[in-house]
């Protein structure tokens, strides 16, 4: 059909995996110009592979050559391991087309003859055989004949692995874009199909299903119905964000200090959007009864509409200043990635200022920075906060005396992460150990002229005051006509569905679930997220299908941490308490596993080993 657009959207694992398979069929076809010549019916293996299997297992201590034979394939293994690497990370060729993947293949075979052969014939294959025959090494020499072989078949090894990857590319990593409706499909088939249902003269309607929200709830369901129906061409799936990203929350308190990058905890929301339409703005209204929804585009404040059949609503929350103006006009907050931008470089300023400051009462005014918030991302932002500021000020701000930064937290429980018990007592010293004033039992109850007033009358003068004293619904979801939490979150069925309106589920942050065997609320957190997703997904599925199968959420909390400082932090896992190193080893660990991608994890880990290493970046990007 002229409309079809056929791409090539590889993963890393598809190419290194396909390419890696070419090279080992490529590594027995290698041996045919070696076998051609003789007589068919007594064919034998050249003697030069035999005795390259005998060399490589003397290397490996064996007399045997089969012990030469794996050592063989592992090589071809790698070898295709590292040219799929520089394939993907080069895009040099579109293999998916045969003549390129030939092409390619022949490319490879002649750099690794003279890259990989020649030197390993002449240092590792030349010497074991003089020791072998008791020759000097000198008197072993290499006919034309055996170049010449040597050549055709690392050319046939090539060319085999460049049909071999070109064949499977085509039937399993090549996909098919609708560029009208902007999905991906994977098999041809299925293309023609959505053509002629969605394109063709009949013009037959779909179910649409659209997702409001691209964080851990949004882009969870998102993922796990595509997968499931990505061949259903009557299904529609659409997702709205104000973000054209998936940010990974927990780690911005680390953002925010420069210990990890921006991008690096920052996915793309089209990356996941194979089978479904993307759109980045802001929802502005939600019409259940007429099952529509209005959002107005970024860039340029056009506003548009979208209907519905099944609608998923994952927008998250807002912070809530409690009605203060004043608050809400001068605190930071800590919610997304322009936040913990403006927080590096504000603080950043503020020590540089401090650094100029004669006046010890201004330097120190100036010096000072509170959190707000015994919850889990205020104690994270805090011990952050903390060690940054300190080691910052010894190694760079010479003119700030080490004992003049002071850092607060501000608390309005009795003690600091309440939700895993006695830890939050050693979070509480841990944090007073390395610096940081906390008090608990106390609010924020204004801030003036950069004056922080406590409600115990305490009036604290700082210029940097960050806030992560609690959440709200957003107003758009506040005024969707159902039952609401006095927070503005939506009330929801054990289906996670809304009352009165079963083809609309909600979720995270702006949901209220609760516990069917205790009727306690489930707590706000991404680790819920996940798992609601699973439970909207398979009860979505079900509904599209016209299938029984609704099931409730239940599920038992695994855990939680906090990270409180460098190499120290709190864990409850399984009822078991971790604290200290172990408790922030296992913090890193567990995040790092819930990035999305490779690449995510492979920046992030990258982003922490550096940071054992040398002080946090203080250059202010403006």
């Amino acid at each position: 059909m002229e409309n079809r657009a056929q791409i090539v959207n590889f993963s890393l694992k598809k190419e290194v995996f396909f390419i890696a398979i070419g090279s080992m069929i490529g590594a027995g076809a290698m041996m045919l110009p070696t076998i051609l010549p003789n007589s068919l019916s007594s064919a034998t293996i050249s003697s030069d592979f035999y005795l390259f299997w005998v060399v490589a297992a003397r290397v490996l201590g064996s007399e045997h050559p089969i012990v030469g034979v794996f050592v063989h394939l592992s090589i071809a293994t790698i070898i295709g391991i590292v040219v799929g690497l520089i394939l993907y990370r080069t895009h040099m060729l579109n293999i998916s087309k045969l003549s390129n993947g030939i092409v390619f293949g022949l490319l490879t075979g002649g750099i690794v003859t003279v890259a990989f052969t020649l030197p390993a014939q002449y240092f590792w294959i030349q010497p074991t055989i003089a020791e072998i025959n008791h020759l000097p090494v000198q008197n072993v020499v290499f006919s034309e004949a055996f170049w010449v072989k040597a050549l055709a078949s690392h050319f046939v090894w090539g060319a085999t692995l460049g049909i071999i990857a070109s064949v499977l590319t085509r039937k399993k990593g090549t996909n098919y874009r609708c560029h009208r409706c902007d999905i991906v499909f994977g098999k041809v088939a299925t293309y023609d199909a959505h053509e002629k249902y969605i394109h063709g003269p009949e013009n037959s309607d779909t179910k649409k299903i659209l997702i409001l929200g691209g964080g851990y709830a949004g882009v969870g369901v998102l993922n796990r119905i595509q997968e499931k129906l990505h061949n259903d061409v009557d299904v529609s799936i659409g997702l709205v964000s104000e973000s054209n990203f998936f940010l990974h929350t927990p780690m911005l308190p680390e953002m925010a200090t420069g210990t990890i990058e921006p991008r690096h905890i920052a996915t793309p929301i089209r990356n996941f959007c194979r089978r479904a339409r993307f759109y980045q703005a802001q929802v502005t209204k939600i019409d259940t009864v007429a099952k529509s929804i209005q959002m107005r585009r970024r860039s340029d404040g056009v506003s548009s509409e979208l209907h519905y059949d099944y609608l998923v609503l994952a927008l998250g929350s807002r912070t809530n200043f409690f009605g203060n103006k004043n608050i809400e006009k001068s605190a930071f907050t800590i919610k997304s990635l322009d936040d913990a931008i403006r927080i590096r470089n504000h603080v950043i300023s503020m020590l540089e200022a401090a650094d100029q400051e004669h006046d010890p009462g201004m330097q120190r005014r100036l010096a000072t920075f509170m959190v707000v918030g015994g919850g889990f991302s205020g104690v994270e932002t805090v011990g952050e906060i903390n060690d940054f500021v300190r080691e910052s000020v010894s190694k760079f701000y010479r003119n700030i005396d080490p004992g003049t930064p002071r850092v607060i937290l501000v608390a309005s429980g009795e003690k600091i992460l309440p939700e895993i018990g006695n830890l939050g007592t050693y979070a509480k010293k841990s944090l007073e150990k390395s610096g940081v004033t906390i008090y608990t039992k106390t609010r924020l109850a204004d801030l003036v002229e950069n004056v922080a007033h406590l409600n115990n009358s305490e009036q604290i003068p700082c210029h940097t005051v960050i806030w992560a004293g609690g959440n709200v619904a957003d107003s758009v979801i506040a005024e969707i006509d159902t039952d609401h939490h006095k927070n503005g979150s939506l009330i929801v069925d054990p289906y996670m569905r809304l009352k009165n309106y079963p083809e609309v589920y909600a979720l995270g942050d702006c949901s209220y679930v609760t516990d069917p065997r205790t009727d306690k609320p489930y707590p706000p957190t991404a680790q819920h997220a996940i798992r609601q997703a699973k439970t909207v997904s398979e009860n979505l599925l079900h509904a599209v299908r016209g299938t029984e199968g609704q099931s409730s959420f239940i599920y038992d909390t695994k855990g939680s941490m906090a990270k409180i400082g460098k190499k120290d932090g709190v864990a409850l896992l399984m009822g078991k308490e971790f604290r200290g190193f172990a408790a922030w080893f296992l913090w890193k660990q567990y995040y790092l596993s819930t990035l999305p991608t490779f690449e995510k994890r492979l920046r992030v880990g990258l982003d922490w080993f550096i940071d054992l290493f040398f002080p946090r970046d203080i250059a202010r990007l403006d």
